[in-house]
């Protein structure tokens, strides 16, 4: 579970009062229907396409979804959450996607194969709210959920819950690919997995991660709305943007595969 730290920019509520905890009751559908091709798609999106593929000489097998315009390709081993090993265990911080022991990382490359720019949400503050991404954002971080009985490690914005307003929009980052372009990263979880998304401010799943599960999948959210972008404190051509929940076929997601073990 993850707690929310005081936001930058103070938010006002109404109707309802702010909750802190990442933890609740009810799990909100997913924004999209897994096809038996293995993308997630909303309407209107029945031509995406998806396989599980040759191992790619890492004796892991390669996970590519094509949908629209966007391709997902992703690959999951167990792993650290930092190149090097894991962090120690005074630095740890159960169920925030940083913790002392092993865990499951996937390697994913997204690539724009259209004509017009593209944003892929794909730096995910640890505490979603604040109106200015943090420069020290961990670029591994993803928000760790169950869906439909697959975990689902998840780079993507979700819709504020009613009756709450902030003073200024809340952000996540990302970065902007013109025509043809890729950008490559990393996505960790914590073994076994734990629930990880953002406070109540938010809808979002909030069903205990099950321990029984066997299988995974990696999304990410891709839209139009480069142009809305702009330049983050992060650098490294990371940009921020207000937080929105995927529409359509915005979110991207490989096919349910088995999770490996070490």
């Amino acid at each position: 579970m993850t707690s929310m730290k005081p936001m930058t920019v103070a938010a006002l509520v109404v109707g309802t009062a702010l909750a802190t905890g990442a933890c609740g009751e009810a799990a909100t559908p997913s924004p999209g229907t897994p096809t038996s091709a293995g993308s997630t798609v909303g309407a209107g999106s029945a031509g995406s396409t998806g396989a599980t593929g040759a191992t790619g000489g890492t004796g892991r097998p390669v996970q590519t979804v094509t949908s629209g315009s966007v391709r997902l390709v992703a690959t999951m081993a167990p792993g650290g959450p930092r190149v090097g090993g894991p962090r120690p265990a005074s630095t740890v911080g159960a169920g925030t996607g940083v913790a002392a022991t092993r865990g499951l990382v996937v390697d994913y490359t997204v690539t724009n194969t259209g004509s017009t720019p593209r944003l892929a949400y794909d730096i995910v503050p640890q505490d979603l709210g604040s109106a200015t991404l943090p420069a020290a954002v961990d670029a591994k971080h993803a928000w760790v959920y169950e869906q439909d009985g697959v975990l689902r490690l998840s780079k993507q914005g979700f819709a504020t819950a009613p009756g709450v307003r902030f003073a200024a929009a809340p952000v996540m980052g990302g970065h902007v690919l013109a025509p043809g372009a890729s950008v490559t990263g990393k996505a960790y979880a914590v073994s076994p997995p734990m629930l990880d998304v953002p406070g109540e401010s938010f809808q979002a799943p909030r069903a205990a991660v099950g321990t029984g599960l066997t299988q995974w999948q990696f999304c990410v959210q891709v839209d139009g709305r480069a142009a809305q972008a702009r330049p983050s404190a992060a650098g490294g051509g990371v940009v921020q943007a207000a937080v929105a929940a995927p529409q359509g076929d915005e979110l991207v997601c490989t096919r349910p595969a088995t999770i490996p073990v070490s």
